[in-house]
Parts: structure tokens; sequence; C-alpha cells
């Protein structure tokens, strides 16, 4: 990843950041808009909303993040055009991307249409979709050049209607809330805020994957595997064992210094009822309500306080499935050749992707696989038996 160290960049990002402040949509905004800056992986992440409320929701979400300011203007003309001085000489060099991410969260005005300008309504010929980890409300995707949509329909005690549109180029993003109160913070942070925010990192350099990883000191490890295959169960076993979150389904890779890092895109750990059985006499597992997606969800800032990372090099690949069980935890090394292959597969399964893009994942998957040597795991009912066989593979390939 490139440093900021030229005029022509800067001269992008202050386009870009006018554009970004001049939104159509903050012309009908009424009362005070709040700003949080955050730094997120060598790039600033800024968000805007008229709903005090949307902020401290993104907040909690957003712990690994280093807040670096929290600003209330009493009206849109205050918003400032460009990054606070204050900002870039605190990240200084560490900043490596110059444009800020921006995301604008409104709750719309009541009696208005939905969405409101200059945001676009679904096109008739767009059908609505399930959304993969949530019962209940359907969702529609579609493009029109630069921009991409997501509109989500309303469901009782889930989500009021929701319409994000994200700019591409622009690296902005807006948030359309019919009403707030009638939206769950874990909707609107992990299936809207997540997900934009995850596509605006993805054009700014980064590239994403399902997956989860642990870190031990600076030391990372990838595990990989599809639904239902134990990925949560670990993760949640190697914190038990001391080890830190980096993420347990949503990761981001790029290269930095000639490695492979893996950087943290966490949330709390939902786990299904196999999970809840596994780790039943675990304190963290007592009396977690099962929420719309069918899920339990382990938070992870309460019950592992200080047990993150915000990056790592990947020092160790694991693979699992959901067949692959034994009495006790076995091992199969795998190829350079394997180990690209069960990535990409993985890959593949999750994405809609082109053949570019497809390409693209391949020359990373093949530099993470020469990084890193790859298992494939049997874990066995034993929880604590898996996350120690874990780090001590990876500790006899330091």
């Amino acid at each position: 990843m490139g440093k900021l160290n030229n005029n022509v960049e800067d001269e992008v990002f202050m386009i870009i950041a006018e554009r970004q402040r001049t939104h159509p949509y903050l012309e009908r905004v009424n009362g005070p808009l709040y700003e949080h800056w955050y730094f997120l992986h060598h790039r600033l992440l800024r968000v805007v909303t008229n709903h005090r409320s949307l902020l401290e929701d993104i907040r909690h979400f957003l712990y690994y993040a280093e807040l670096l300011a929290d600003c209330t203007y009493e009206c849109p003309a205050d918003l400032a055009a460009g990054i606070p001085a204050a900002l870039l000489r605190k990240v200084g060099e560490h900043l490596h991307f110059s444009p800020p991410l921006t995301c604008y969260l409104f709750e719309t005005r009541p009696g208005e249409p939905f969405p409101p300008l200059p945001a676009q309504a679904k096109p008739e010929e767009i059908s609505w979709t399930d959304i993969s980890g949530v019962d209940g409300p359907l969702r529609a995707r579609w493009q029109a050049g630069p921009l991409r949509y997501r509109e989500y329909q309303s469901y009782p005690d889930v989500t009021s209607r929701v319409c994000s549109v994200l700019h591409k180029h622009d690296f902005q993003a807006s948030i359309y809330i019919e009403e707030v109160a009638q939206c769950q913070p874990w909707f609107l942070t992990r299936f809207v805020f997540y997900m934009v925010v995850g596509v605006m990192l993805n054009f700014s350099g980064f590239e994403v994957i399902h997956a989860g990883a642990v870190a031990l000191g600076e030391q990372g490890i990838l595990i990989a595997g599809p639904p239902t295959s134990g990925k949560s169960t670990l993760i949640l076993s190697c914190l038990e064992h001391g080890l830190n979150l980096l993420g347990d389904d949503v990761l981001l890779l790029g290269r930095d210094a000639g490695k492979v890092k893996v950087y943290a895109f966490p949330e709390d750990i939902a786990v299904r009822s196999g999970t809840t059985g596994l780790l039943r006499h675990a304190p963290y597992m007592q009396n977690l309500p099962k929420d719309a997606r069918q899920k339990r969800a382990v938070d992870v800032q309460r019950h592992f306080p200080g047990q993150f990372a915000g990056s790592s090099p990947v020092r160790l690949l694991v693979f699992l499935h959901p067949k692959n069980r034994a009495q006790s935890f076995q091992t199969e090394p795998l190829s350079q050749a394997e180990a690209v292959s069960l990535l990409m597969r993985e890959y593949m399964a999750q994405q809609q992707v082109k053949a570019s893009e497809a390409d693209f994942m391949f020359d990373i998957f093949s530099d993470l696989a020469s990084q890193a040597p790859a298992y494939r795991l049997w874990l066995s009912p034993n929880s604590r038996e898996n996350a120690e066989r874990v780090q001590e593979l990876l500790v006899r390939h330091i």
C-alpha cells in the first residue's frame, strides 16, 4: 500500500471531499449534524448523521478503530470541506490513502417518498432476495453507473425501510433510514453499515474474504471453511486460550512491506446451536438470546476485553469442513497448490465475481500460500484441545 505523498493525490482528495461535503440531501436536514472521524487500516473513515443514537451504535461496532474526533454542527453549512489539519498531523505518515471514506446516515423526513432523492427507487425488473444470515427482511441490489444500490424491506422488530447508495469513485456512501426507532442496531450496523464500509475498503485497495482469523502477538492464523464448519467455535476457543480476534466472518487482505496481511473487520461472534452445545459451560454462553437471525451473538467486547488485533501477517492457514470431525484433533499438511485451490473454492462460493477479479484473487492467494503453511484440520469435541493444538501449529512455524 502506498503512502500519501504527492500533489496529484492531494488534488484528487480535495475534489472528492468537496463533493462529499455538498451532499444534496443535506439541504433537507433540520437540526444538528453529528460527525465521527476514525482511523481504520491506514484510512480515514468519516461518519455523518442527523441521529445521534446511530453514531453511538456505530462507535460500539467500530471498537477496534481509533476515534480521532467527535464533532457536532448546528447546520450542514458548517461541515468542513477537507480533513481537519489536526487529524492529518495526528495520523501523519500512517495515512496511506488520501480521500476519506465517508458514510452519511440520514433518518428521512416523515411523509416524504422513500427512498428520497437523490437516491433511486428500485427498478421493477430487480427482484427481492433473502439476506444471508437473517430471517425476515428482503433485500434488492442493483447498479447505475458508478453507484451501487441496496434497498431493504421493512420487517417487524428488525428494521424499517432502508436504502444505501455507494459511489465507487468518490468513496462516499449514503444510508437512508425511514424510521430509526423501528430498526435494531445489530441490523443497521451488521447488515447495512458493515456492508457499505466493506465495499469502500474493497474499492480503496483491500480484498474482502469470508473467513475468520485470530492472532498470537504479531502472528496471524487465517481460518477458512464453509458455514457450520466450526470456524466460530474454534475462534471462541482460541480467545479462551488467550489469542486475539481479527474477525469471525469477514476479513480484509492487503499487501504491506512484501507480506500479505489480514486486517480486522470484526463484529460480535454469531453462533449456531452446535457452538452453544460444545461451549455450553463457558460463562459467555449463558442466557444468550436468539435474535431474528436465528443465531446467538457473543459480545466480544464484554467477554474478551482487549483481545483484538488490528492487523497481522498471516503465518498459518487452516481449513475446516463440517464433515472433518474426530475423537482427537488431527491435521493434514497441504501443498501450496491445494491451499490456493481451497481458498479459491471458498472465494468463488461466496462471491459473484468476474474473471479478472478471480485472477487477482488467485494471485494474492498464491502469495498467501507461499507465505504461510497450510493444514486441513479435524476438530475434536474438546474445544480446549483444538485451541491448544492450533496454537502449537502456529508456534512450530514461527
